[in-house]
């Protein structure tokens, strides 16, 4: 069993976060917010992961990189991971460009 993808993940998510409290982009800037629209992301996601599944066009796949438990049959542990980690990033990315383009009123502070 490797670690190494979702280490991979678990990185990568921590770099979000530090980027978000840097720049307070999204859970720093308004937590409940960011709450609501991420996990929102995260059902719909493995809504359509399922829907993917059932009709067998996603599947599992087999990596050495992976940890090999599954949440659910072709439901690797990592899946909601790097659903959670895309959605972060979404906003994050979102949020930056708003701050850029002036677009928020407060002048990116809240």
């Amino acid at each position: 069993m490797s670690f190494a993808y979702l280490g991979f993940l678990l990185v990568a998510l921590g770099c979000m976060v530090l980027s978000d409290w840097q720049w307070k982009l999204a859970f720093f800037r308004d937590a409940r917010q960011a709450a609501a629209i991420s996990m929102g992301m995260l059902v719909l996601f493995l809504a359509w992961d399922g829907v993917g599944i059932v009709t067998g066009t996603f599947y599992r796949g087999d990596s050495a990189y992976m940890t090999g438990a599954e949440l659910a049959p072709e439901m690797p542990v990592e899946e909601p991971v790097f659903l959670f980690f895309l959605s972060y990033l979404a906003i994050n990315l979102t949020s930056a460009a708003r701050m850029v383009s002036g677009a928020y009123s407060d002048g990116g502070k809240r």
